[in-house]
């Protein structure tokens, strides 16, 4: 990605959650943390550009520097999680998720309760850091191979990681759909009628649910699977950034939830 273009894509997350941090009371405090991280993510995305060449060992090196950060400027909770955060562990996890190969793209996920998060993390803490150092340098993740013409990924191809959201642009008469890697924020196109999770294509499965307040944000879920994405409709807003908009969206969550629906993959913030 051109530099210019990628600049471009931090400062838009920034602007976006700061104005919806001036406009959706309730995601106030969630917005003006993402935009302060955001400003953070992107000096390191920059500087690892600035440099011309790219490791594994220029991540490790960024996570004291993030780490502080957090301590820092974090949520009071954060802040605390990552004090006790074992520094080896986490040069481990980081480096191998930079490693790691994408397989089985086109496979229905496991979901199972319990389980480790694609980014190999055990706790919250340590899953926030790993992420928003792998968002930091997703232009520098080694991107899987291409898929088959004519599939449907359910899995990043470029990092296999589980989408954090759905999003919907014009096309034609209609609009397409693509999904929103949580790991690296690619893109990658997807049906329109499909479950993300468990790859359900049965419509009278597939509900659809939405609020007046959230006109171009709506609740995707499964009836097979119980699991849910978020699907941000730039037909409807053309201003959204689909990785802000879900955060600012975060009632829509809690809606869902309470009738028994799952999110896929939690977005950076844990929501």
């Amino acid at each position: 990605m051109p530099s210019a273009t990628a600049q471009s894509t931090w400062d838009a997350r920034i602007a976006r959650a700061r104005e919806l941090a001036s406009i959706r009371p309730p995601a106030r405090d969630l917005l003006t943390f993402y935009a302060a991280l955001a400003e953070y993510q992107r000096t390191l995305a920059a500087s690892a550009r600035d440099a011309g060449t790219f490791g594994v060992d220029q991540v490790v090196d960024a996570i004291p520097g993030l780490l502080a950060w957090l301590r820092e400027n974090g949520p009071a909770s954060l802040a605390q999680s990552v004090e006790q955060l074992d520094r080896r562990g986490l040069d481990s996890l980081v480096a191998s998720a930079f490693r790691r190969p994408s397989t089985e793209l086109g496979t229905p996920l496991s979901l199972s309760k319990g389980r480790k998060d694609a980014s190999g993390a055990a706790n919250p803490a340590e899953q926030f850091v790993i992420e928003s150092l792998l968002q930091a340098f997703s232009d520098h993740l080694a991107n899987g191979d291409s898929p088959a013409p004519g599939s449907t990924p359910l899995r990043c191809p470029r990092c296999a990681g589980l989408p954090v959201a759905a999003v919907l642009r014009e096309e034609g008469h209609g609009a397409k759909r693509s999904l929103l890697c949580a790991i690296c924020l690619h893109e990658w196109e997807c049906l329109r009628i499909v479950c993300p999770a468990c790859g359900e294509q049965e419509f009278d499965r597939l509900p659809v649910y939405s609020a007046e307040q959230f006109a171009h944000v709506r609740i995707d879920a499964c009836d097979r699977c119980h699991h849910y994405i978020k699907t941000i409709d730039l037909t409807k807003d053309g201003l959204a950034v689909p990785c802000v908009d879900d955060i600012a969206s975060v009632s829509l969550d809690l809606w869902a939830r309470e009738r028994g629906y799952v999110r896929i993959k939690h977005n950076l913030l844990g929501i």
